[in-house]
């Protein structure tokens, strides 16, 4: 097992860049970030600390950037699952980005996007996407 650890970045696809839209996120305040699944079968869910949760099919790549106070935690679900969470005190969103192939299916996933969260993303986005989301920590006022 150990070598195939070693060498799978030789094999990974390089993927084309994805054609972006964003979603009206910025500046809420983050719960954590979940992605649950296996290599066909993959999730990724924002939740808010208004308990507010957006829950995407991951159709290509999933890039958290980070900052200093999130944490990550790698768990094994069953014989083929993991859970990725990422979470952590006093943390905002910056930007959640969801990608596509082309111009084309970006306009299409851009007026689902609007449907969708016309109902608070209560139902899942399905829709496979790349997906980017950069988080900042919360900085408390010295008193």
């Amino acid at each position: 097992m150990s070598g195939y650890v070693r060498t799978i970045r030789e094999y990974m696809p390089k993927q084309p860049s994805p054609t972006w839209t964003e979603l009206p996120l910025a500046g809420e305040r983050l719960s954590e970030i979940v992605l649950f699944g296996h290599g066909k079968d993959a999730d990724v869910m924002v939740e808010l600390l208004d308990e507010r949760r957006f829950v995407f099919g991951l159709g290509g790549t999933l890039r958290v950037h980070g900052c200093p106070g999130l944490k990550t935690e790698v768990t094994r679900w069953d014989d083929r699952s993991l859970i990725i969470r990422y979470f952590g005190q006093n943390l905002k969103v910056v930007a959640v980005r969801l990608g596509v192939r082309d111009q084309a299916e970006a306009e299409e996933l851009a007026a689902d996007i609007h449907e969708w969260l016309a109902t608070d993303g209560v139902d899942d986005l399905l829709w496979g996407v790349s997906i980017e989301i950069e988080v900042a920590p919360i900085f408390q006022a010295a008193n």
